[in-house]
């Protein structure tokens, strides 16, 4: 079965596009308009009538088509701005995530916890695997750019990091 095409009426196919233009909903569009026209707020039971009418009769109140063309034409010079329409009150919002403030609590505990672990970290050059010396300051990449760059020759490892004599890192007996 196909669907007959139906043409939508160009009054509310400019309230389409200068919602869309705005980034705001269509009933939001409806109460800014009211509010620029008014100036005053309108109550929901006569937006929802007003906006019902819209929706299944194709009827757009004078109000809604003048502020449509408004912006209309402001697109038609460029982007229109919301804040001059006052319709940064009706911006579309994302959802804020359901459990945002958990996720970003135990985010930072975990990374307090790793970071109270490091500093429980030592290194014994005597019973633990030897750390290769890049002359620098642990970053093997950073410290070959610099040299490279200076046109110096890196270090050696005792330059860099001279160590006491195996001897006198011994403990006497008592």
């Amino acid at each position: 079965m196909r669907f007959a095409e139906t043409k939508i009426p160009d009054d509310c196919e400019a309230v389409l596009d200068a919602a869309a233009a705005l980034d705001i909903r269509e009933i939001d569009f409806f109460r800014l308009a009211f509010r620029r026209w008014f100036g005053r707020e309108i109550r929901q039971s006569a937006l929802e009538r007003l906006f019902a009418d819209y929706m299944f009769r194709n009827v757009v109140p004078h109000w809604a088509r003048h502020l449509s063309r408004q912006v209309l034409a402001r697109a038609g010079d460029g982007e229109p701005d919301a804040a001059e329409f006052g319709a940064l009150k009706y911006l579309r919002q994302p959802p804020a995530p359901r459990h945002g403030r958990l996720y970003a609590g135990l985010t930072a505990a975990v990374i307090v916890l790793y970071c109270v672990a490091l500093l429980n970290v030592s290194y014994d050059p005597e019973t633990s695997a030897p750390i290769p010396c890049y002359g620098g300051p642990g970053f093997k990449l950073f410290a070959a750019l610099a040299h490279g760059i200076s046109g110096k020759a890196p270090p050696t490892c005792e330059a860099a990091n001279p160590r006491p004599p195996p001897s006198s890192r011994a403990t006497a007996p008592p």
